[in-house]
């Protein structure tokens, strides 16, 4: 029988040097006490990676992290195309 456990979360940064820095895994409630303590300059990306939490009759179950994005700051790994037309760029 299926059953749901719920998600936890865990706040990934990417630093201006390529180094990158992970928070523990978190509850959803505290995501952005994570965000507001761990930023700091040089870090250029910020990404929210979220798994399903696993009870002990679950745990042959394949277990997936989702990465989003989380700042609007530009990231190696999400890269936003130039538009071509100049009315898309308010030209």
């Amino acid at each position: 029988m299926a059953h749901y456990h719920g998600n936890e979360y865990q706040v990934r940064f990417v630093h201006e040097d390529g180094t990158e820095a992970l928070s523990h895994w978190i509850d959803r409630e505290r995501v952005a006490q994570a965000m507001a303590a761990l930023q700091r300059p040089g870090t250029k990306a910020y990404w929210l990676r979220e798994r399903k939490v696993l009870c002990p009759n679950c745990l042959d179950t394949e277990q997936r992290i989702v990465e989003y994005p989380l700042a609007d700051i530009q990231s190696p790994r999400l890269r936003v195309p130039e538009p071509r037309w100049p009315a898309a760029r308010g030209a």
